[in-house]
């Protein structure tokens, strides 16, 4: 029984993300949700460290920004970020992004 509040969807997008102690680092996020994602990279970074994500997916021509995020697990070279502030065009721009990927999920 999965109890996450927002639904999650396998994407493939290239990511990047810095923190106060955390130099810029790259990574691939293999899922994504109203409230959070699962990103792959080769960067240690530990549970709890807050980041700023950007978020470069197919189809927008700027990165989405996460303002603030923190990362809620680790395991291995996976990652699970909570999305904490994202400033209100971005987050209009997430929600276009979610919207269109449950509607191709759905075709």
């Amino acid at each position: 029984m999965d109890l996450r509040r927002h639904q999650r969807f396998p994407v493939h997008f290239h990511s990047a993300f810095s923190g106060p102690k955390l130099s810029e680092s790259v990574g691939t996020i293999v899922n994504l949700s109203e409230s959070g994602c699962c990103v792959h990279t080769d960067t240690q970074v530990y549970t709890g460290i807050q980041l700023t994500l950007r978020l470069h997916a197919p189809g927008e021509e700027s990165p989405i920004r996460i303002e603030e995020a923190a990362v809620r697990w680790n395991c291995g070279r996976e990652l699970g970020v909570g999305f904490i502030t994202v400033a209100p065009p971005h987050q209009k721009r997430l929600g276009q992004l979610l919207a269109r990927l449950k509607q191709e999920q759905q075709a």
